[in-house]
C-alpha cells in the first residue's frame, strides 16, 4: 500500500489488534483515511511518530516500509516473533521476505549451508535467534526494528521491546495476580476475535485451549465454534472426550473431525512450508488439523505457548 502523498510504501504480513484505537487517535491529530484497513493505520502512524510508532502496535506482524523522503527502509517484527522475517544485505542493497524461499527467487542469493547454524539445529531441533541455515541470510529477531539507509548502505538494528524486568519489593498478593491474569487473557482473546472472516477455537480439552474457549465465550455475543480432531482406533491419544465435556460446559458449537492418516508424502509439503527444518513431530498433526478446520473457519485460536509461559512441562521446573 502507498500513502496518499506517494512518499511511503508498505508491505505487511499480519494483523494489528489495536488499529481502531490508533486510527481514532490519529484522526484526532488531523490524519485522514481512505480505507478501513490496519495497513493504512501503520502508514499514518509512521507519518505521525516515525519509527517509534512500532512500539504502539499490538499485534503479530512483519513489516517492510520504504520512506522515499529519507530514502530509507524500515523492517520490524512483532514482540513474540510470530511472523518470520528473513533478510540479506550486500553493498547498498537489502533483500527481505517473510519466507526464506522467496529470497531464493533472487539468482544472486547464496545457497550454501551455514555449518554453525546446522550445529545449533542438531543441538536444539531448530535454528535459534537471528541465525539462518543459509549463509549470508539473517532473521530479524523478535521485537526488533531494522533501519537501512539506501543512500549510504548503513544499517542499524535495535530492540523496541524486551521482556520487563522483575519488579523490586514484595510480590503482589495471589488474588491480585489472578485478577491481572484474567484481565490479560480476556483482553488477548477478545482482540483476536475481531476479524472479518469466520473464527473458531482449536479445543483439546487441556487447560490452555479450555481457557481460550472460556474467554472466547465470555467475549462473543454469538455461539463460539470449537474444533477437536479425533483419532479413531487410538484411544490413548484421543482427547475428544475431554474436549466434548468442555464444549458442553460452555455451550459451544462443537465439531469433531476424524484425523486423516498421515503419510510420508506430507513431509515435502511441510519442508516447503517451514523453509528451515524444525525437529518437532507435532507439526504433522497440527498441519492436518489446520487443513480440516480450514473448511469451516479461516482463523483458529489455540492454546500453544501456554506451557512455555506457565512452566507446564517437567523440564521447565527442572530448568
Amino acid at each position: 500500500m502507498t500513502d496518499a502523498e506517494g512518499t511511503l510504501q508498505i508491505v505487511f504480513n499480519g494483523e494489528i489488534y489495536n488499529y481502531k484505537e490508533l486510527r481514532r487517535e490519529l484522526q484526532g491529530r488531523g490524519h485522514r483515511f481512505r480505507t478501513a484497513t490496519d495497513t493504512e493505520v501503520i502508514l499514518e502512524a509512521y507519518r505521525e511518530w516515525g519509527v517509534e510508532c512500532i512500539a504502539r502496535l499490538n499485534g503479530m506482524f512483519a513489516i517492510g516500509l520504504f520512506d522515499a523522503r529519507t530514502n530509507r527502509l524500515v523492517l520490524a517484527r512483532d514482540r513474540a516473533g510470530e511472523k518470520p522475517l528473513f533478510y540479506r544485505t550486500g553493498g547498498r542493497t537489502l533483500t527481505f521476505a517473510s519466507e526464506l524461499k522467496a529470497l531464493f527467487a533472487d539468482p544472486a542469493c547464496p545457497r550454501t549451508m551455514d555449518i554453525e547454524a546446522l550445529d545449533f539445529y542438531l543441538a536444539f531441533g531448530y535454528v535459534p535467534g537471528e541465525r539462518c541455515l543459509v549463509q549470508g541470510i539473517r532473521k530479524l529477531p523478535q521485537g526488533h526494528v531494522l533501519v537501512f539507509d539506501l543512500t549510504s548502505g548503513a544499517m542499524r538494528t535495535w530492540p523496541y521491546w524486551t521482556l520487563p524486568p522483575k519488579t523490586a519489593g514484595a510480590d503482589a498478593p495471589d488474588d491480585e495476580l489472578l485478577d491481572e491474569l484474567d484481565a490479560l487473557l480476556a483482553s488477548s482473546v477478545r482482540l483476536r476475535l475481531i476479524a472479518d472472516v469466520p473464527v473458531g477455537v482449536m479445543l483439546s480439552g487441556g487447560i490452555d485451549s479450555s481457557l481460550v474457549t472460556a474467554m472466547a465465550v465470555r467475549a462473543s455475543s454469538r455461539p463460539v465454534k470449537t474444533f477437536t480432531v479425533t483419532f479413531p482406533g487410538h484411544a490413548g491419544f484421543d482427547e475428544a472426550p475431554f474436549a466434548r465435556a468442555v464444549a458442553a460446559h460452555f455451550g459451544t458449537d462443537h465439531v469433531e473431525m476424524p484425523a486423516e492418516p498421515a503419510s510420508m508424502d506430507l513431509l515435502p509439503e511441510l519442508a516447503r512450508q517451514y523453509d528451515e527444518p524444525i525437529a518437532d513431530s507435532s507439526i504433522v498433526p497440527t498441519y492436518l488439523v489446520s487443513r480440516l478446520i480450514r473448511r469451516e473457519a479461516t482463523v483458529a485460536l489455540g492454546g500453544d505457548g501456554g506451557d512455555e509461559l506457565f512452566g507446564g512441562y517437567p523440564h521447565h521446573g527442572w530448568v
